[in-house]
């Protein structure tokens, strides 16, 4: 069997790479980013391929004692944006592709506003709708909470008024998961991996119900109430076994 043939048979049964980017994924636009591929330790060399292109975006060796490889970007720009997909080459053959990252590019349009109805404030269980708005005509909004980039949610834009573009997030039944800092961003379809500034910040706060309140203080209280008890009868029966051991010592003593 001849090494070309050994070598298209290995294709794809080597372990399929890991692809991430540090610090993350979404990038405000001149700020660095780097790339990394994950493989085997019998990696020789490492390939980046971007979507579009049927050449590879960048190749690179391992790191020295390292089984993966790292892509730097020094300044992030539109060319950057995109997907991407990695792969590596052993003696044995090339792996198969890693999974796709989504490269996101901020800060290519003025930012869209944020706000919230009723209220930041609510209570578990309640809804709340977070409304996302531009004078810029963008196809979608996104709407994205901070340290959570999983917890996102898109929705195409309406245009509400003249030279205002808005999508509304209804979220039904909050829970405590949905406390935190929440931002939006507006892009356009035909360059999705490229958005616009974010808003300011909003900041989401939710709160137990009254009556889920109530029951948590009492079982507190009870839990409290046991212990005390629970300390009570022992020093009850550290008072018994040392009354009872006197008195078998002074009827000893009578004996």
């Amino acid at each position: 069997m001849t090494l070309m043939l050994r070598m298209l048979l290995c294709i794809g049964t080597l372990p399929k790479p890991i692809i991430w980017a540090e610090p993350h994924s979404v990038i405000v636009i001149y700020t660095p980013v780097t790339i990394w591929c994950q493989g085997s330790w019998e990696a020789v060399e490492y390939f980046l391929y971007k979507e579009g292109s049927l050449d590879p975006w960048d190749r690179q060796l391992p790191l020295e004692h390292e089984n993966k490889a790292k892509f730097h970007i020094k300044y992030m720009s539109n060319g950057f944006a995109g997907i991407y997909k990695c792969y590596y080459k052993s003696p044995a053959g090339s792996s198969e592709h890693s999974d796709t990252l989504d490269l996101v590019l901020t800060g290519v349009y003025d930012k869209p506003s944020l706000s919230v109805w009723l209220s930041p404030a609510v209570t578990s269980g309640e809804s709340i709708t977070m409304q996302c708005s531009s004078s810029l005509e963008f196809d979608r909004f996104i709407l994205i909470q901070e340290g959570k980039h999983n917890f996102s949610w898109t929705l195409n834009s309406q245009q509400h008024a003249k030279m205002s573009f808005q999508a509304h997030f209804v979220m039904g039944s909050v829970t405590a998961n949905h406390n935190g800092t929440f931002r939006c961003y507006g892009y356009f379809k035909t360059v999705p991996h490229e958005w616009s500034t974010s808003s300011n910040p909003l900041d989401i706060l939710i709160s137990e119900p009254p009556s889920s309140q109530n029951q948590h203080h009492i079982v507190e209280n009870l839990i409290r109430m046991f212990m005390a008890a629970l300390v009570l009868v022992t020093l009850v029966i550290l008072l018994l076994e040392a009354w009872y051991s006197k008195k078998m010592e002074k009827d000893s003593i009578k004996g």
